[in-house]
């Protein structure tokens, strides 16, 4: 593809987003949002199994409503600490092999903690599970990203949340397969060691974290990334491989056999394909690994981008303690709701009237062991929730660019904190899941509206480690509302309700003050 004869006496130049266009849109950023939508569904199932495992293991480990906050906390917990260990890898050794270590991390997990017998073992198992997969989930955008242009980028990552509603879709019907089956009990009710339905449906969570790792395989690593480590000759012969998938033409009729990207000051710096390596930058020695690795953190901490970070931090953390909870409790809400329903018969009632009604029978009136304790509608509820949000995420893809970042993060995250207050209105079960159908519709994709604006408004080189700790306040934020929710729920659950809706509306009114891209101009 080179030519090695002779020197190139011209050479063209051109700055990294506009190589980007030049490789075309196409073929390849089709098949690349098709694996990385995989992995993202597989993000949505693995973060979202314990919503199934709350009702289900209240037999085996005799939960209170206490112990599940302490299980749907405890993951999290493990995000918060993998996603900044995630962010610096990727910022230093590259996106794709820290999202493959990731996922091949969660699956492990999962696999451990379907065979361990002990609560504690269990907990233990699940942190490093959510150590794991946040690092997929928080860096699989900014991956992406690095392969769109401007043009194309806020509607294709926008895209990608339609993939996470379909991990959320999936979760019920595989949890309906296995859970409620007798045949997936392996061992004697009386055996010392238990593999039960649930424990087989918390490994088969874990398979297609093994499954999607297959699909990423065969795609490159992010040229951007590759470009700002000053792997020039690898992130020009990515593009030149995006060239020839999208216009089937050779690779020498690439047009572009260099590019100016940006250093650490103001000055332009030419990085080239050229095999002579006249004009190709050296790898980093460790050393200068380890001072850009202050640089970057330095970066991050100065003005304009600390102001950012905090407001970023601050929106995610209201938006995930809020959303998190009630996504991993709706399951244990329907649940409830169906046991009232056999108590009581269709007497009217409010979502913290139901909870207290049946935290204060189930004492007295013990479910058998032998018999799955999760009601068959609680499924059908849990998928229709899942289904509501198909239209929310296709909508968001097509209207992102007319309707603007920043106008769409506010709207949707004041109208999901107005959806969350009215779960203090609901008189019925049928209430109940219709306004939870909208509150999920709305704030299951504002995460991902959050996560276009992250990766514009930070620059390339703490993309990843700015995403990362945005993620982990979203995670703290999810800590605090379980833990929250969990010792509540029973007794005092109007509490947290007015809680989510008072951080969803404030997280909604300080986006106002987001600024716009600090991207460079579309190339045209």
């Amino acid at each position: 593809m080179e030519e090695h004869g002779e020197s190139k006496d011209r050479v063209q130049r051109a700055p990294f987003e506009t190589a980007l266009h030049h490789a075309g849109y196409g073929c390849f950023q089709w098949l690349l949002l098709l694996s990385c939508g995989a992995v993202y569904a597989v993000c949505a199932l693995s973060t979202t199994t314990l919503s199934f495992v709350l009702p289900a293991t209240k037999n085996d480990f005799e939960l209170s409503s206490s112990d599940k906050g302490r299980l749907t906390a405890t993951p999290l917990i493990g995000m918060c600490v993998g996603s900044y260990f995630w962010g610096n890898l990727a910022d230093a050794r590259g996106r794709k092999i820290a999202i493959i270590g990731a996922l091949l991390l969660d699956a492990l997990a999962a696999f451990l903690s379907s065979v361990v017998q002990s609560f504690s073992g269990f907990l233990a198992c699940r942190f490093f599970s959510g150590f794991g997969i946040i690092g997929a989930t928080g860096l699989i955008f900014p991956y992406f990203g690095d392969f769109l242009s401007l043009r194309h980028r806020d509607v294709m990552l926008c895209r990608l949340e339609v993939f996470w509603t379909v991990g959320t879709i999936l979760l019920p019907g595989i949890a309906f397969l296995i859970i409620p089956d007798k045949r997936f009990t392996l061992t004697a009710a009386d055996a010392d060691f238990q593999y039960t339905s649930w424990r087989v449906f918390v490994a088969a969570c874990g398979v297609p974290s093994l499954l999607v790792v297959l699909l990423l395989l065969p795609f490159p690593e992010s040229p951007r990334y590759l470009l700002h480590a000053n792997r020039a000759e690898q992130a020009l012969h990515v593009l030149r491989r995006i060239f020839v998938v999208n216009t089937k033409l050779d690779a020498k009729d690439f047009p572009v056999e260099s590019m100016i990207s940006a250093g650490d000051g103001d000055e332009e710096e030419v990085v080239s394909a050229d095999n002579n390596g006249n004009e190709t930058k050296a790898p980093l020695t460790w050393r200068q690994r380890w001072d850009a690795f202050w640089i970057r953190k330095k970066m991050l901490v100065t003005p304009p981008y600390i102001g950012l970070l905090v407001l970023c931090c601050f929106v995610d953390f209201g938006l995930m303690f809020s959303y998190y909870t009630l996504m991993m409790w709706f399951p244990d809400l329907f649940e409830r709701f169906s046991q009232f329903a056999s108590l009581y018969g269709d007497e009217p009632a409010g979502v913290c009237e139901v909870s207290l009604a049946v935290a204060n029978a189930t004492t007295d009136i013990p479910i058998q062991s032998t018999m799955s304790p999760v009601h068959d509608q609680v499924y059908i509820h849990t998928l229709v929730v899942a289904l509501s949000c198909v239209p929310t995420a296709l909508w968001v893809g097509l209207t992102i660019n007319i309707v603007g970042k920043k106008l769409m993060l506010v709207i949707m995250l004041i109208s999901s904190g107005l959806a969350a207050l009215g779960l203090n209105l609901v008189r019925s079960s049928l209430e109940n899941l219709i306004l939870s159908c909208v509150f999920e519709a709305i704030v299951s994709c504002t995460e991902a509206v959050l996560f276009c604006v992250i990766c514009e408004i930070f620059p390339t080189k703490v993309a990843a480690t700015a995403m990362a700790v945005t993620v982990m306040c979203g995670r703290v934020g999810a800590i605090v509302g379980n833990v929250v929710f969990g010792a509540l729920v029973d007794e005092h659950c109007i509490v947290p309700i007015y809680m989510f809706g008072t951080l969803l509306i404030t997280s909604g009114l300080l986006c106002i003050i987001l600024p716009k891209s600090t991207r460079p101009e579309r190339p045209q």
